[in-house]
């Protein structure tokens, strides 16, 4: 039977693998503010209902890239990756270098994740983006989309993650110093 430190730092690895996931289609889709008609805006694109051939831009999807959310994101998406094989190679090695590394490399991804929903936030309340894609006040506004919403739910999944991989370090380290004791 494997040890118990082993299982718990695969439970943790599977539900930072679950976080990734649900970060990649936060990041990935262009809805983290929508006015409910089909007018979206992302990461790196802005959307216009088929049916939006007042805008500017005409109907379909244009490049409009948010360099600090996105940035924040995929890096924190990037750190995830690497966390989620580290958790992996030191549940198999045991190795206490690779257990502190993954600590903090779910640490600092769960950061960057916090920071790019956070600015968003704040981006979200520009009146441009507000009110897209009218420039004006009107009965219509935007509210946060299901992007946002998955990366909010993969920062929660991501610090669950974090706790029971600290829990299974902490019950690696645990025995071992009883086991030499």
């Amino acid at each position: 039977m494997p040890e118990f430190h082993k299982l718990v730092l695969f439970a943790g690895a599977g539900i930072g693998a679950f976080a990734l996931l649900l970060l990649i289609i936060s990041v990935a889709t262009p809805a983290w503010v929508t006015d409910g008609n089909g007018n979206t805006v992302g990461l790196f694109r802005r959307c216009f209902a088929n049916d939006s051939d007042v805008y500017v831009q005409g109907a379909g999807c244009h490049a409009a890239n948010r360099v600090t959310q996105g940035g924040l994101s995929v890096f924190g998406l990037l750190l995830l990756v690497f966390a989620v094989f580290t958790t992996i190679a030191a549940a198999f090695t045991g190795n206490s270098l690779l257990l502190l590394i993954s600590l903090g490399l779910m640490f600092f991804s769960s950061m960057f994740v916090m920071a790019a929903y956070a600015t968003w936030g704040v981006y979200a309340r520009d009146p441009a983006t507000y009110y897209f894609p009218f420039a004006s006040p009107s009965d219509h506004h935007t509210s946060m989309g299901y992007s946002y919403n998955l990366c909010v739910a993969a920062h929660f999944f991501l610090w669950t993650a974090l706790t029971i991989v600290a829990f299974g370090v902490g019950h690696y380290w645990g025995s071992e110093r009883n086991s030499t004791a």
